[in-house]
């Protein structure tokens, strides 16, 4: 794309200069034609203006119908020399066939040429298309020029010669503009190459990105606008990120808080639905075993009443270190509902799950409860089930409940499957 740009800016530049000189070949020589004619104009203004100067030196009056009659008389007795006067071999000159019809500034013709006679009036619209002739900033008289401009050979050779030298001083200076313009449009090109790649890594994620342009001209503002803008997207998306990340933790610290026991820290009642549904799912689907234990501290009311509920929470938290040191990886314990816990062993049957319950039953019972208040003794009991049907396992839970209710007549701290 930018190979593309480089070769519509080389070629702009060059249909551009070219366009210039074109214009410089056909305007050149009628703009020098013009000077020509204007400094050959200013040449004879001065002398008409010289010959009415002359005029009035002797003469008192000046203007009107007589005053015309006299000078036109006073310059024929001068063969009209100061109206056409010698020029240098430097200055421009018109040939005889050019003419100009001289007025007082009255209106009055002095110097009468084609239809214009002597002594007539001009209209104010005559007038109007005449030359004002002024002497120290006083109107002095008109001129009114006729007649064709025929040009020697000296003088077009003359024209020509000008013209030539300013159509090569053009052409030079113009090459000079085009190669300066090709140099200053590969540094261009080459800049705006920097600024896109860097776009074009930034649109891939690779915020970090920065332009080198040196100088003061609309690409090096542009390309510290760029690494400004570069600059404070990079710091945003930082801050934006770590935000990210901090309502994550958040959202996930408040994701496990309410799946855990505040109590016991194990997980609650809300987490085992969940994983009961999949894993209860998974069983029957690839026709694999499953069991639920379902426990209850033996006399907890009893415990709560003799040794206040502090000392019943405390119970209720290391049943709860005991439980989690005996249990596998893959098992799922829970807090059911007050006393009670509940144990989900995948690939598990309930005669394999029996060891494991009923080690977990003997590590309560073993432990020295008296360390948190005398004469305090815990048991659990345990109720086993591996009961899979399509019921979402409202089957296994009622099974291992009515388990559990027969380990409690059967006289507690023990486990019926």
């Amino acid at each position: 794309m930018l190979n593309s740009l480089r070769t519509k800016l080389t070629l702009s530049m060059l249909i551009t200069s070219l366009a210039a000189i074109s214009v410089m070949a056909l305007i050149t020589p009628w703009l020098l034609e013009q000077r020509f004619v204007n400094e050959a104009r200013e040449v004879h203004f001065k002398g008409f203006v010289r010959a009415i100067e002359e005029f009035r030196q002797d003469h008192q009056e000046w203007g009107g119908r007589q005053s015309a009659l006299l000078i036109n008389q006073y310059l024929s007795n001068r063969q009209a020399a100061p109206i056409r006067p010698a020029l240098s071999d430097q200055r421009p000159t018109v040939s005889n066939s050019f003419r100009f019809v001289l007025t007082d500034h009255q209106g009055f013709v002095f110097l009468p040429f084609f239809e214009y006679e002597l002594g007539q009036q001009l209209s104010a619209e005559q007038l109007q298309q005449a030359n004002p002739l002024t002497l120290d900033g006083e109107l002095v008289g008109y001129a009114l020029g006729g007649g064709e401009l025929p040009l020697t050979d000296q003088d077009k050779s003359y024209l020509l010669i000008q013209s030539r030298s300013m159509l090569i001083g053009a052409a030079a200076g113009l090459a000079v503009t085009l190669l300066l313009s090709l140099t200053m449009g590969s540094q261009l090109v080459k800049h705006l190459q920097a600024l896109t790649r860097a776009a074009i890594e930034m649109s891939k994620g690779n915020l970090n990105q920065r332009v080198q342009v040196e100088g003061k001209d609309e690409v090096a503002l542009l390309a510290r606008e760029f690494n400004r803008m570069a600059q404070e997207l990079n710091n945003t998306y930082a801050e934006l990120k770590a935000s990210n990340e901090t309502i994550k933790a958040q959202a996930e610290a408040m994701q496990e808080l309410s799946l855990r026991d505040e109590l016991t820290s194990l997980h609650n009642r809300r987490y085992f639905n969940q994983q009961f549904r999949l894993m209860h799912h998974q069983a029957i689907r690839y026709q694999d075993a499953l069991a639920l234990a379902l426990g209850d501290i033996d006399n907890f009311k009893q415990i709560n009443d003799r040794f206040s509920h502090h000392i019943g929470d405390a119970v209720l938290k290391q049943v709860a270190v005991l439980m989690q040191k005996e249990i596998r990886e893959a098992d799922v314990l829970a807090r059911y509902g007050g006393e009670e816990f509940v144990i989900l062993m995948a690939h598990t049957d309930k005669r394999q799950a029996e060891g494991l319950i009923d080690r977990i039953r003997a590590k309560v019972e073993a432990w020295p409860w008296h360390q948190l208040a005398s004469e305090l003794h815990v048991t659990i009991s345990f109720g086993i089930s591996d009961k899979l049907d399509s019921d979402l396992g409202h089957s296994m839970l009622v099974e291992a409940d009515n388990r559990l209710y027969q380990a409690k007549d059967l006289g507690r701290n023990r486990v019926c499957v």
